[in-house]
């Protein structure tokens, strides 16, 4: 009798997974976090859905304080969304240009590059059709998260460049940086500063002249 329980107990023991002990031992997460709110967010952004405050709280089974709590405002939010989304299309367009290694600057060909994409990304569409001068005053103010995120990789990127003596212009890369952000800026904004359509093309021309 002895042998039968201990042979049953085995055959129990060997029948638990890797992945139900692994479940067993790390308690099942129930309730939201504010990563969570920004990956609800990513996610609607992309398939061109507005980001709306009480419908996202709704979304994560909160209350529109605690959401509040997690991100700030609904401007808030929006520039973490825009940042995440540049910053991961930035590095991978980035990381082609390299690997093509083009003897201009790669900083030009990249900005101009993303600058296309971006045109015709569900979420940016949405925006600019539907609160144009909202997105521009998130991306473009000084005092915006954004602007000083991405002013801050171009000085990066531009370093590069400088070091690997694909742009010799008499600047430092940070100053650089601004005057490039500015000029990929008002071409990609141009709906909202003078009514007009974008023009991606004449953004990389006028970015590849510069960057020389």
């Amino acid at each position: 009798m002895t042998g039968d329980r201990g042979a049953a107990a085995r055959a129990g023991s060997a029948a638990v997974t890797p992945l139900q002990r692994q479940l067993r031992a790390v308690p099942v997460r129930t309730r939201a976090t504010p990563l969570d709110a920004l990956t609800v967010a990513l996610r609607w952004f992309r398939a061109g859905r507005r980001i709306d405050i009480q419908a996202l709280a709704k979304e994560l089974g909160i209350s529109r304080v605690t959401l509040h709590r997690w991100v700030g405002t609904r401007d808030q939010l929006l520039v973490e969304v825009l940042w995440l989304t540049a910053d991961r299309a930035l590095a991978a367009v980035w990381d082609t240009v390299r690997d093509e290694g083009p003897t201009h600057s790669l900083t030009a060909e990249t900005l101009s590059r993303w600058a296309a994409d971006v045109l015709l990304h569900p979420g940016f569409r949405r925006m600019q059709a539907d609160e144009g001068e909202l997105l521009a005053r998130l991306l473009t103010r000084e005092a915006s998260e954004f602007q000083s995120r991405l002013i801050g990789l171009v000085t990066t990127m531009l370093t590069h460049d400088v070091e690997t003596g694909r742009v010799t212009i008499d600047l430092e890369p940070a100053e650089l940086a601004y005057a490039t952000v500015r000029i990929a800026e008002s071409f990609v904004h141009t709906p909202a500063i003078t009514g007009g359509e974008p023009d991606p093309e004449r953004n990389a021309r006028v970015l590849r002249a510069l960057l020389r």
